[in-house]
């Protein structure tokens, strides 16, 4: 008898160990979720201006609802029918490639944040005597958001 309550006792306890390793995580990853889910789709812009003729840079990313694979594949994708840009560097084991367009470049860059959710981050550099704020980096992602048929907005 003392076996069958020892087994019981032990059975209980480490449903119960496993229970509490459990419960804490359920509410973070359920705010990261929402917090993700605030995030998405909103594009953030950053502009840095540039000092004594050099060029500024510009900058631009957002979260989407899509798998980081297929996002790079359609920047990539719109990259190489451009006839405009000229391909400097490609890398799809690390999502990342490299554009040229007349004195500008950019670089692009896809991370994956879960099975769905990728984070995608263009900068650039704006042309020399142009102004930064007409910002081609946010036009890239909201082609490549067009594309994922996503509904993409500059965040404020």
């Amino acid at each position: 008898m003392k076996t069958n309550f020892a087994r019981r006792s032990v059975a209980l306890s480490s449903a119960a160990g496993l229970l509490l390793a459990v419960v804490p995580f359920a509410p973070a990853e359920a705010q990261w979720v929402f917090v993700a889910r605030k995030a998405a789709q909103r594009i953030h812009h950053m502009v840095e201006q540039g000092q004594n003729g050099q060029p500024g840079y510009d900058f631009a990313t957002v979260i989407l609802e899509a798998p980081a694979d297929k996002v790079f594949d359609v920047a990539l994708g719109h990259a190489r029918n451009n006839r405009t840009l000229r391909l400097l560097m490609v890398d799809p084991a690390g999502m990342r490639l490299q554009v040229a367009e007349g004195d500008r470049t950019a670089t692009l860059n896809v991370v994956s944040l879960g099975d769905q959710t990728s984070q995608l981050m263009i900068a650039g550099t704006a042309g020399r005597g142009e102004d930064p704020t007409s910002s081609r980096v946010v036009a890239a992602v909201m082609r490549v958001c067009a594309e994922m048929k996503k509904t993409c907005s500059v965040g404020r």
